[in-house]
């Protein structure tokens, strides 16, 4: 077997994903631990674990079809950046850094597992995709908030807490499209005597426009982007391989043929 083909096999992967996830494990093992002896066991497994995901760069690297085909892939760049901050010493007071760049090792389990590769190709792509989607959405807030400022946001109003200023009703907009205690800025209305009516129709129209429209858009893009990509993916997979290396076999295959009938 090839080192192409051996890095492309099924149990290679899952070699892989396995050592990802002992390391994973161990990185939260070690936040429960206090015992030296048991986190120097411990980072002593990690750099094993470390080693490991050099040599398979190395390996994926060897069976590239060019240098700039692997470089142009940006899941090789990512690990090489994750693998590269396990190599830098923890010296200077950058030491907290690189502990928690650790945890993005867990990252790694995306590329390895062709379904996870699918759906963050998928949010990448929705968000390229959604800039008109987030420029309505900022000029509802803006035009929401400049309203709220305007009807609640005065001295003396029970809501001017909330209304004080655009960036302050922009976060309670935020916090009413998530649904987080809506209900009770309109209690706190009724509370201090105030007319609900004009409050409610905000609270509702608000809720209407961002919950019915904006987040159905964006839902409907992601949706949109996924089949997009499996499409992608379906007819990457059904693609004769056209790659360099392929070509070449090809062309020393056809060469051996018509040498053996020249003969």
């Amino acid at each position: 077997m090839n080192i192409r083909n051996f890095v492309q096999s099924a149990s290679f992967n899952n070699f892989i994903v396995a050592v990802i996830l002992v390391n994973a494990a161990l990185i939260g093992l070690s936040t429960y631990l206090t015992d030296a002896t048991a986190l120097r066991i411990i980072a002593a497994i990690e750099t094993a674990c470390v080693a490991i995901y050099l040599v398979e760069i190395a390996l994926r690297f060897k069976a590239r079809d060019s240098t700039a085909a692997f470089f142009r892939d940006g899941w090789n760049i990512f690990d090489i950046a994750i693998v590269s901050a396990a190599l830098i010493p923890a010296s200077n007071g950058i030491g907290p850094v690189l502990r928690i760049l650790r945890v993005f090792r867990v990252l790694r389990l995306v590329k390895t597992i062709p379904e996870l590769r699918l759906i963050v190709n998928v949010l990448l792509r929705s968000v390229a995709s959604m800039k008109y989607v987030a420029l309505l959405a900022a000029i509802l807030f803006y035009v929401y908030a400049v309203i709220g400022v305007k009807l609640f946001g005065s001295d003396g109003h029970p809501m001017q807490p909330y209304f004080a200023s655009i960036h302050e009703a922009c976060f309670t907009l935020f916090r009413i499209l998530t649904g987080d205690d809506w209900t009770q800025m309109r209690y706190e209305l009724a509370q201090a005597g105030h007319p609900l009516a004009a409050f409610t129709a905000y609270q509702v129209s608000w809720i209407v426009v961002a919950t019915f429209l904006l987040v159905n858009l964006i839902v409907g893009a992601v949706i949109n982007n996924y089949q997009k990509v499996q499409d992608i993916e379906d007819h990457r997979s059904l693609a004769p391989d056209t790659s360099e290396r392929r070509v070449r076999e090809l062309v020393q295959e056809l060469d051996a043929i018509l040498n053996s009938r020249s003969k």
